[in-house]
């Protein structure tokens, strides 16, 4: 079931790498200070609480995650929800913008679909795609339905698709992508990550993908440190001539090399994030049968650019 939480994404580029980050409104958030604030919960800014739409339970609550920190059985479904009681005028009523006693208007922003009423105005709109309600505008961003979330403009037609990405739990921690209230990273190979948990990676000297083993980040400098160095250590006479075969998991194709015990550079991109398919010498039409075998092939869905 998708989240009904609003959402933004941003994005910044550093070093060459894209940042995606999905920002959900919540509790980490702090309100601006007014006379309003002190309608709603540390979640929301609002006028009227929600009635649990569970017969088992129908307690009234400001929002779902008040309801979820408090209630341990079951969760409160917002999609679901029937009534809101009025914060001013304590009258229980069917769903609606505004209160039909007193008139007052339950939240500036208000989503018939997700039950969502905020008094934040954040320029939210509500994704059919996605499922729910995320900040805008939303003449800033596209839904691509390929990776099944809403990116900024800017990155139509140059992003790496997946499919259904945001709907795969996160490599690292394997918690929820879609309906995060944390940043996301997207590393060139697509797979996304919260960005906390990327932030450990690096930090941690792990700079390939958890899922498929392609470089998170530019490492250009550190494939020049590695030419450097091997320059500087030959190998000995007895093992100069060896040459194995290797699989690059960034370009994904095969090379035969002389071998070295500090890295095995990619005789086509020209990185050292590879490893031995084979030992000993092989043919160079054997390697270039296998390159070509790779190319020939129908390219998976997932790597095809989202057509919008």
């Amino acid at each position: 079931m998708a989240d009904e939480t609003v959402g933004i994404i941003q994005v910044d580029e550093v070093a060459g790498q894209i940042n995606v980050a999905a920002k959900i409104i919540s509790d980490s958030e702090e309100s601006e200070s007014s006379d309003e604030a002190s309608f709603g919960c540390s979640h929301y800014r609002r006028k009227c609480q929600l009635v649990c739409p569970d017969a088992s339970c129908a307690k009234v609550y400001t929002c779902r995650f008040c309801h979820d920190e408090t209630e341990a059985s079951h969760e409160f479904n917002r999609y679901q929800v029937k009534e809101v009681v009025c914060l001013l005028c304590k009258e229980r009523q069917p769903v609606a913008a505004k209160c039909r006693s007193c008139c007052v208007v339950f939240g500036k922003y208000f989503c018939s679909i997700c039950n969502l009423f905020n008094d934040e105005d954040r320029h939210q709109y509500h994704c059919e795609g996605c499922g729910l309600c995320r900040v805008g505008p939303a003449e800033n961003f596209f839904h691509c339905p390929r990776c099944d979330m809403c990116f900024p403009i800017k990155l139509q037609g140059k992003h790496k698709c997946i499919e259904r990405a945001s709907r795969c739990p996160c490599a690292v921690c394997y918690e929820d992508i879609h309906t995060a209230r944390t940043a996301s990273h997207i590393p060139p190979c697509g797979h996304l990550i919260h960005q906390p948990c990327f932030e450990k990676l690096i930090n941690k000297a792990h700079y390939t993908c958890p899922i498929c083993n392609a470089s998170m980040i530019d490492m250009k400098a550190v494939w020049s440190y590695f030419d450097t160095e091997i320059q500087k250590s030959p190998m000995p006479v007895e093992y100069e001539k060896t040459t194995v075969r290797i699989l690059c998991r960034d370009c994904h194709k095969l090379s035969t090399i002389l071998f070295h015990f500090m890295g095995l550079k990619c005789g086509h991109c020209g990185g050292y994030n590879t490893c031995i398919e084979s030992h000993g010498p092989v043919s160079t039409n054997e390697t270039e049968d296998a390159n070509m075998r790779a190319e020939d092939e129908p390219a998976d869905e997932n790597d095809v650019p989202s057509s919008i």
